[in-house]
């Protein structure tokens, strides 16, 4: 699938486990995303905390231009199954993961998606850099990844 300008459609998969605490900044940073087309799949493995029920309600209330799909697995999978599921529902061609207690900046998959386009769709992974917070929410540094690992294959 493309939009109007030939742009393929771009999964953005928000993955959570007991993250109720995180979980709202999340999805907020995922509804926020610029690029387009863009599918955003909310994801819970099966929370015992109000993660889910904070999904279901953000969702509820999503009116975004991004297609919106809310998944819980019906049992806790940990993290590499809860990941097999989720490449299952997905449709996009490229897809851009986020943990239930990370925020995007709005232009995250704008930059990933042009950084993948631009290698012809050769690149198997691309990173983001990483600005890191303590428990107050302050950010105590910025992790970037090594453009070395950035090429084709």
């Amino acid at each position: 699938m493309t939009d109007e300008i030939g742009r393929p459609l771009v999964s953005f998969v928000v993955i959570a486990y007991n993250q109720e605490r995180y979980i709202r900044e999340a999805i907020e940073g995922a509804f926020a995303q610029t690029y387009s087309p863009l599918e955003i799949i909310l994801s819970d493995d099966n929370s015992p905390d109000d993660t889910f029920r904070i999904m279901q309600e953000m969702a509820a209330s999503y009116d975004g231009p991004h297609r919106l799909v809310l998944n819980r697995n019906e049992q806790n999978q940990g993290l590499v199954p809860h990941i097999d599921r989720v490449m299952e529902i997905v449709t996009g061609a490229f897809i851009v993961i986020n943990a239930g207690d990370d925020v995007s900046f709005s232009e995250r998959t704008e930059k990933l998606a042009s950084k993948w386009e631009s290698s012809g769709r050769k690149v198997k992974l691309v990173h983001s850099p990483v600005v890191t917070m303590d428990e107050s929410g302050s950010s105590v540094g910025i992790r970037t990844s090594d453009e070395a690992i950035v090429r084709d294959p």
